[in-house]
């Protein structure tokens, strides 16, 4: 059934799309695609290796959006038929309920539906969308649910609503652990244009919802939150610029706990009620800048407290100060273009969960292009990492180097073009840490060779990539060789473009056995009229494990097809 509703979708927007092209007044531009994979594999040891793909698996992709005037209409949606989750175990078929199937493919955590539809300057928001407020409030969170955008000249009104955590119940013979179902709110309100001056005001809230489990483990804690932000900027002249944003935040890890009145009547009860496990806490963010056609500089400083939790970036780091300052530089008509980054992070401010500790903040890259034919890339970047204490035995300090360099070079005659790129790059941790440092250092090192030829006047392309990667650990050493040719063409006024692969990889450790890697690819794609594509893409991997796992191999097969549409 949920094959069929896939089917049934893409079948409608081929429609649609196809009638564009007889001169319909509706315009939809974009592109949408069915996707196929069948996978199979094979041990010589049944149970050694378990299968990394489902048996089968379709997908619909589409980006899409359809205008008439003033109105638009951006669709975007991946939509698979046979997963569910990671986490989540597939619900159950209802033969004679397609409305529970199709319920099932929307609110299917994996899958993306999002519809925005706007006129003029009001817009709403359906399905799967990621609010995009301000760098300390909302910004990094899938939420499914619904809002709306008001744009009227330079004001701003913004609201949304939905679910960004779906209840799961707990199975411990699974190893899933559960979560509650998570309900998210934002609104912002302000004036002026993102990129130009502005302030905006910015409201959040966050709960957990108790009653969405049946079961309710003693170790699943609800939780809820509530933030306050302004956020500004002020625009100096033509290229230089004052932007900042305060935040403020009220956070519960436990909902089970008793009220307090420890915040007073700040915020009505009706809305957030503080519980013991609640704290609140501030942030702020403040840049300084000045863009120029050759020169641009920019200075940010930042501060995140340690109660301070950010309701639409889950992953944000908290408790820490850092200052930045990051220049760039274009000269030559950009043919030489250089840009960094130096700054130092003080982490752990309140002492909460260890002594105060700084690192060091360090970047540049590099592009040039020194000849017409010969251009050069590098980057080096220097992160530490030191506490405060001075006893030896707790003492914390940890140096990152990475540094990369790659010169690229072409040669263009009348009939072939050759491209050459070489890339070398360093990456060395060292930890100074007096008890168990030299556990942990590592040092990797990688070089690549990679070489294309193509004909101008015959659709031939050949290209060679030789690899070798070293890595060093107190556990031992990895060194992985692998080699990789690739052939195209194209027949049928280009048209029909069949291609083939070769991969073979040399993984060995310290200096046992190595084991073997063979990997071929053949596929095609046809293109119909310029925009349908016709794809069919097969690979059989072979892999054969050294001393790490003796005398144990496994095949894997897959099989990938595609149609999809240029609108």
């Amino acid at each position: 059934m949920k094959t069929l509703i896939l089917l049934l979708i893409f079948c409608s927007l081929f429609q649609i799309a196809f009638s564009q092209e007889q001169n319909n007044p509706v315009q939809i531009s974009g592109d949408f695609g069915f996707y196929s994979d069948f996978y199979h594999m094979e041990s010589d040891t049944p149970g050694a290796v378990a299968p990394r793909r489902p048996a089968s698996l379709e997908r619909l992709v589409v980006n899409a959006s359809l205008n008439i005037k003033d109105f638009s209409l951006p669709v975007s949606m991946a939509i698979a038929n046979n997963q569910f989750s990671v986490v989540v175990p597939n619900p159950p078929v209802i033969p004679h309920n397609p409305f529970q199937n199709f319920k099932s493919i929307v609110t299917n955590p994996l899958n993306r539906i999002g519809i925005a539809p706007k006129y003029k300057w009001v817009q709403l928001l359906l399905g799967s969308q990621i609010p995009q407020y301000s760098e300390l409030s909302v910004g990094d969170l899938s939420v499914f649910g619904i809002g709306v955008n008001l744009t009227p000249g330079k004001f701003r009104f913004s609201f949304f609503e939905g679910t960004s955590q779906i209840a799961i119940e707990e199975d411990t013979l699974k190893n899933i652990k559960g979560s509650y179902k998570r309900k998210i709110y934002s609104t912002k309100i302000g004036y002026g244009s993102e990129d130009s001056s502005h302030i905006y005001f910015i409201e959040s809230m966050m709960k957990d919802d108790t009653a969405s489990l049946i079961y309710k483990p003693v170790s699943l804690m609800p939780q809820a939150g509530i933030l306050s932000d302004i956020d500004f900027r002020i625009n100096l002249g033509k290229k230089s610029f004052i932007k900042g944003e305060v935040a403020g935040s009220m956070f519960t890890r436990d909902m089970r706990n008793n009220n307090i009145d420890k915040y007073g009547n700040s915020i009505p009860k009706e809305i957030y009620t503080p519980k013991e496990s609640t704290r609140q806490d501030d942030a702020s963010v403040l840049s300084i800048g000045a863009d120029g056609k050759s020169f641009g500089i920019k200075a940010t400083g930042r501060y995140i407290g340690d109660g301070f939790v950010p309701l639409g970036y889950p992953f944000m780091q908290s408790d820490r100060l850092e200052v930045t300052i990051d220049p760039h530089l274009n000269l030559f008509e950009n043919k030489l273009q250089l840009s960094g980054s130096i700054g130092r992070r003080v982490n752990n401010l309140s002492q909460e969960r260890g002594t105060t500790s700084t690192q060091t903040l360090g970047m540049i890259n590099l592009n040039a292009q020194l000849t017409e034919q010969l251009s050069l890339s590098a980057n080096y970047t220097n992160f530490g990492f030191r506490n405060a204490m001075v006893s030896d035995t707790f003492k914390v300090e940890m140096l990152t180097v990475s540094w990369s360099v790659s010169p690229a070079y072409n040669i263009i005659t009348k009939t072939t073009m050759h491209n050459i790129m070489l890339m070398y790059s360093q990456n060395t941790f060292n930890d100074y840490n007096t008890v168990s440092g030299a556990l942990n250092n590592n040092d990797a090192s990688n070089a690549v060779f990679s070489y294309i030829f193509s004909m101008l006047n015959n659709p031939l392309s050949v290209s060679t990539l030789l690899s070798y990667f070293d890595n060093s650990t107190s556990f031992g050493r990895l060194t992985t060789k692998s080699l990789n040719l690739t052939a195209g063409y194209k027949f049928f006024k280009k048209k029909l473009s069949p291609t083939a692969g070769l991969t073979i990889a040399d993984n060995r450790i310290n200096s046992g056995s190595s084991g073997y890697q063979v990997m071929t690819i053949l596929g095609a794609k046809y293109t119909w009229k310029k925009k349908l594509n016709f794809g069919l893409n097969g690979s059989v991997n072979v892999f054969k494990y050294g001393n790490t796992k003796p005398g144990i191999s496994y095949r894997e097969d897959l099989l990938r097809t595609s149609i999809t549409y240029k609108l």
